[in-house]
């Protein structure tokens, strides 16, 4: 394309697109889980042939808008191509290009002489699917039927106009019809948002032009992509992680990763991963290729990305894997463990090649699904996540210290309101902080763990409680030490208080009874005694770190009556540490 300024001019302008498909969702939506904590990724795709390509996404999920691009084509794959104007399609099963149950993708296709090319679509995680559990995290799951209600692709509306018929079925599957219904048509008015604003793109600038652009978009990517890979020393570099657990019985569940860099490109392998499991965390292949990109994105940031960034990535997955396993194989917590060692085995191999880059790109996410009914209005039913005990998974980065907030796959998260939901639901939070000596030590170290702590009022709440990285927690990367892990504690200060580590189903907490939970950080990043003892002692002011963690973490000689470092103490201890370090390796 000789015009690269119109070029650049329609790729911001696909971004911006996508931005306000969001915003629309954001704004129109009923759940909390929607207009509060963004569990929904938007973007614009487009077909040339029977190839589909992600052109632009707002900053919203990775794992969720990567995986999109297997939604669509299974969407098209399903109706052959032959869509009407008008139509939408909607898709939940993982099986169908989807990643988990409660993942839900509306696509809409956009016309040019009656020919579908772009499609604006919404990917959105709805807080109840049917099903035998509430939420849709049934850890008890053997099988995909015990999810939730699959719904193969399905126009929702047809030539304009919505059907009724499928509209009603999904609400007779659905515990929450009007929730559903609501946040249903915030994903197709997002979409018609998208439609428009793609037309109007297209008229400005002609068909021609447009389709040109967006070619040499694709193409730049590739390009950058493929010049950042030929950077990379030729060879075969290894990563693995381990989940703890499966919920059905299955442990230590490895994630094995090879990346074989050649030239300006590279093959992710995972072969050596563990069989599919009994339990429900394994993978399809959209969202395993989402956690594999994701990773790839954190370490080339300054890419634009789209299916462009893609192409130099070929992806081996083994089948009947964890990674991509067979039907009716259940996949309800894939989107966050398995999604998590898959992020982490991958980002453990990038860090032999440019270790500089690398982090806590992933998330270990205590899932707590909470329902019941609340009396304050007539007694109707509610479910919803509670994002309180999953606040935190940031580690540290080369420069960076780990900080609140969600690390990349699922970047646009925010932990809703707490004082919204102690409004809709009868719960109330007592706290909510960082708590003390829990941050991964490094040179630049993790965020703290967070702690919360919540009283049910009025009315009991069930709690559906999932927890992983109690015992192997986020890992720490060049020299940097691990999270604190995470554990939720029932009845908490109760007769009847338990430490949960991996699941509490049905756990019904009265009113009065207090539930605790720590949310990790992520990892730290470099050896943790050659951070800078002024952000040692900052952290100490601060109350992150004691006088015994900056010691014993980071050789860090703090006096408190002067609250300042003692230099001259720091550096012998630090200079004992290396010459034991040295000792230990020569006798290694």
């Amino acid at each position: 394309m000789k015009d690269l300024v119109t070029a650049e001019i329609i790729r911001e302008y696909l971004e911006t697109v996508s931005e306000e498909i969001s915003k629309t969702m954001e704004n129109t939506s009923v759940s909390p889980v929607f207009s509060e904590a963004h569990d929904y990724s938007t973007g614009v795709f487009y077909l040339r042939g029977k190839e589909v390509s992600l052109l632009a996404r707002a900053n919203s999920q990775p794992v969720h808008i990567y995986a999109s691009v297997h939604s669509v084509e299974t969407i098209l794959r399903t109706f052959k191509y032959n869509l009407n104007e008008g139509d939408m399609v909607l898709a939940t099963d993982p099986y169908y290009g989807g990643s988990h149950i409660p993942d839900w993708t509306l696509i809409k296709p956009v016309f040019y002489k009656n020919k579908p090319i772009f499609f604006p679509a919404v990917r959105a995680h709805f807080v109840e699917v049917g099903g035998p559990v509430p939420g849709g995290y049934n850890s008890s799951a053997t099988e995909i039927w015990q999810e939730g209600f699959r719904l193969a692709p399905m126009k929702i509306c047809e030539k304009g106009e919505m059907r009724r018929d499928l509209l009603e079925l999904l609400a007779a599957n659905n515990r929450l019809p009007m929730v559903m219904k609501g946040d249903l048509n915030a994903m197709i008015g997002a979409c018609k948002v998208g439609e428009d604003r793609v037309l109007r793109m297209v008229e400005k600038y002609g068909i021609d032009t447009v389709l040109e652009a967006v070619e040499y978009i694709m193409g730049y990517s590739e390009r950058l992509v493929r010049a950042e890979i030929s950077r990379w020393p030729d060879g075969v570099y290894k990563g693995r992680s381990i989940l703890e657990h499966d919920f059905m019985g299955g442990t230590d569940i490895n994630v094995d990763v090879t990346i074989n860099v050649e030239g300006d490109g590279c093959t992710v392998d995972f072969t050596g991963s563990h069989p599919q499991t009994r339990g429900f965390v394994n993978s399809v292949p959209g969202n395993t290729l989402s956690w594999v990109f994701t990773e790839f994105s954190v370490v080339m940031p300054n890419i634009p990305l789209n299916s462009g960034f893609f192409r130099p990535i070929k992806v081996k997955l083994p089948e009947a894997s964890v990674v991509n396993p067979k039907p009716p194989a259940p996949v309800g917590n894939s989107t966050l463990c398995i999604g998590n060692d898959i992020g982490q085995a991958v980002m453990k191999a990038l860090e032999n090649i440019v270790p500089e880059k690398t982090g806590s790109a992933f998330i270990d996410m205590t899932i707590n699904t909470v329902f019941g009914h609340n009396s304050r209005y007539g007694g109707e039913m509610y479910v919803s996540v509670d994002y309180g005990p999953s606040a935190t998974s940031s580690g540290g980065a080369f420069g960076t210290d780990g900080w609140g907030g969600y690390a990349a796959p699922h970047a646009s998260l925010k932990i809703p309101s707490f004082e919204l939901m102690e409004v809709l639901y009868p719960f109330f939070y007592l706290q909510n902080e960082y708590s003390t000596d829990t941050a991964a030590p490094g040179q630049w170290r993790g965020c703290p763990a967070h702690w919360v702590q919540r009283v049910s009022t009025t009315d009991p709440v069930i709690n559906n409680i999932q927890v992983q990285a109690s015992k192997r927690p986020l890992m720490g990367f060049a020299g940097g030490g691990p999270a604190a892990g995470n554990y939720v504690i029932i009845d908490y200060k109760g007769p009847n208080e338990q430490k949960i580590h991996m699941d509490a189903e049905g756990y019904v907490q009265e009113p009065g009874a207090l539930l605790f939970a720590q949310s990790a950080g992520g990892g730290g990043w470099g050896p943790p005694f050659k951070r800078d003892p002024a952000m040692v002692l900052r952290d100490y002011l601060d109350d992150y770190v004691s006088l015994e963690g900056a010691k014993r973490d980071y050789g860090v000689i703090i006096n408190p009556a002067t609250e300042t470092v003692d230099e001259e103490a720091t550096t012998k201890l630090r200079k004992a540490h290396q010459q034991s370090s040295v000792s230990t390796e020569i006798g290694n």
